[in-house]
């Protein structure tokens, strides 16, 4: 092969080189693109799966305590439950809803709900109606970051004193 041709070709593969700069910055721009978007979708489902698990959580724990209560009464905005874990006394226990700048339910000083890593979650509703053998429990929650909401209610049957 002869220099001419050499340099002739070492000079079209710089010239295609730069011809294709700008197809390669905008298939990166669409790749970055779409993995910002993916990350931020990623935390979003992550965050209202936190709000999900919270609610559920508090939930399950007041159900738990409803089912072994031979009592149940509200005081404002705190729901008193006199239950006993097995083998112990009959103790008062205490949920509240706060009156925080993010409310949260707080089972006696601990807090059930609020803290999460991925988004802010504040407890919307705690409504718990009490009636003579029968309690009905409302908790609903909203994630601030997504603004997505989710409750959960349910009644439960107590047993009473028992002789």
């Amino acid at each position: 092969m002869s220099d001419n041709r050499r340099k002739r070709e070492k000079g079209a593969a710089f010239l295609e080189l730069i011809a294709s700069m700008p197809l390669i910055a905008i298939l990166l721009v669409a790749l970055g693109t779409a993995f910002v978007f993916g990350v931020r979708a990623y935390l979003f489902l992550m965050s209202d799966w936190a709000l999900q698990e919270q609610v559920g959580y508090a939930m399950e724990r007041i159900v738990t305590d409803l089912r072994y209560a031979e009592e149940a009464k509200m005081e404002g905005n705190r729901l008193l439950i006199h239950c006993r874990e097995i083998g112990a006394p009959l103790k008062w226990v205490e949920y509240e809803r706060t009156n925080e700048a993010v409310p949260r339910i707080r089972l006696g000083d601990q807090p059930l709900t609020g803290q999460s890593t991925l988004g802010k979650i504040a407890m919307e509703d705690f409504h718990v109606e009490v009636g003579t053998q029968t309690v009905f429990v409302r908790i609903a929650g909203k994630n601030l970051l997504t603004d997505q909401s989710y409750a959960l209610e349910t009644m439960v049957t107590l047993k009473g004193k028992t002789p």
